[in-house]
């Protein structure tokens, strides 16, 4: 195919990359011309300006980070519709409000052009490797159409709705990433104050009912200490940004992601807007005194079982992860989007974790929900735990509203079944 693409930054790039690799011939456009020089020697064609990179494309593509930078660079003077001709397709690629969103397809659409929301979830190895997850809002058979270019980027590109709804999709995700990471940095302090081996709890847990694409990711990172950037605090917040009006669209109260967005509020007082998420952890580490740090073991290390403490934290975890869940679900549902969908794009994408994939399915209704853990042993799990650190004054607030949720659940008479029973509060 013959394609335009604008925007070469930390995920623009690697995206242009493998769609050279595909074969297809690609123009791009970047503000820093170091870049789209490096690119040109690996058979990209250099372009001026969004309006040189849309001229005779079959689609666009746009990584970009913010509604008027995207507004700018489509509708602007020398712009994308400026040079596009009609029948171009533009792939937006960029996490924008989903309004805005609506408000490009009906400016492309003046121009014969159609556009399509785009956003993609997954960074560092995921996305040189051609494995990002792509949520697509727009007209269906555009969608396809776009097949050839999608698929040099992505392992599970998937079609979600009218425009608008790939950001949805792309906000619902990072809500349960940042929920998983945040209570992921949570536990660890909690872990380390205990005096656990941290290396050891990482070890546990990825083998446990707490494994996820957020553990696996952000640990490593933490036990060595060695922050690599691949995304922003900052970042996070304008995402939760967008989601206050996802959630007042739908009228639902959601504790759990309330303490995800006071958490990344907290890390940004404490100085770390510019910093990668995972560090984030320097603003909890301070209350407790101590830093978490480790020896990262081999996957496959044949560890003898620990129990006590380790099995709690993992099992805390676990049960910080449904409460996710339930209200990603929660707010689908009321959205009116398709949770079958919803599913399958956070499987792959940075909300998957073990959790999720059991369930995601009772809430679907394609399974029975486990007769173990029961609501009940959550709550019993939780109380121990959390009274350890109040008294040692750490900041839990993730835990806290998680325990808050199996408490109600099981005062509502759920306690001793399982724990996905604890979706009809939100239902």
């Amino acid at each position: 195919m013959d394609i335009g693409f604008v925007g070469l930054g930390m995920m623009g790039k690697p995206m242009a990359v493998n769609l050279l690799k595909a074969g297809h011939n690609v123009t791009v456009v970047n503000r820093s011309q170091g870049k789209v020089q490096e690119l040109a020697g690996m058979g990209a064609t250099p372009g001026r300006s969004p309006a040189d990179a849309a001229s005779g494309a079959e689609v666009v593509g746009l990584c970009l980070v913010g509604d008027a930078v995207v507004e700018s660079v489509l509708c602007g003077e020398n712009g994308v519709l400026a040079g596009a001709g009609p029948g171009t397709i533009v792939l937006d690629h960029s996490t924008v409000h989903p309004e805005f969103a609506r408000q490009m397809e009906e400016a492309c659409a003046v121009r014969g052009v159609t556009y399509l929301d785009a956003p993609v979830s997954g960074t560092g190895d995921v996305a040189w490797g051609g494995r990002l997850t792509v949520m697509v809002g727009g007209d269906a058979a555009a969608f396809e159409r776009t097949r050839p270019a999608l698929d040099a980027v992505s392992a599970n590109a998937r079609f979600m709705g009218p425009v608008g709804s790939g950001n949805m999709a792309k906000l619902l995700n990072n809500m349960v990433k940042d929920i998983n990471q945040l209570g992921v940095l949570e536990t660890f302090v909690l872990g380390a104050k205990q005096g656990l081996d941290c290396g050891l709890l990482f070890h546990v847990m990825r083998k446990g009912a707490s494994v996820s694409r957020q553990l696996e990711r952000i640990l490593p990172k933490i036990l060595d200490r060695s922050f690599e950037q691949t995304s922003y605090v900052s970042t996070n917040i304008k995402d939760q940004g967008l989601m206050e009006w996802m959630i007042g669209q739908a009228g639902l109260e959601l504790p759990l992601r309330n303490a995800a967005r006071d958490s990344w509020l907290y890390a940004a007082e404490q100085g770390l807007a510019d910093a990668d998420p995972p560090e984030a952890i320097k603003a909890l580490e301070p209350i407790a005194g101590i830093e978490v740090a480790g020896e990262l073991l081999p996957s496959d290390a044949d560890v003898p079982p620990h129990g006590g403490a380790y099995d709690a934290l993992d099992r805390m975890t676990a049960a910080m992860y449904e409460v996710g869940v339930f209200e990603a679900f929660a707010l689908t549902a009321k959205l009116g989007m398709d949770a079958q969908a919803m599913y399958e794009v956070m499987r792959t994408a940075s909300g998957a974790s073990a959790r999720l994939e059991r369930i995601g399915r009772v809430i679907l209704g394609g399974a029975s929900g486990d007769p173990e853990p029961s609501v009940d042993d959550y709550v019993s799990c939780y109380e121990p735990l959390l009274a350890e650190a109040r008294r040692d004054g750490l900041r839990m607030p993730l835990h806290e509203a998680s325990a808050s949720l199996w408490r109600r659940a099981a005062g509502q008479g759920l306690g001793s079944g399982p724990s996905s029973a604890a979706y009809a509060l939100y239902a």
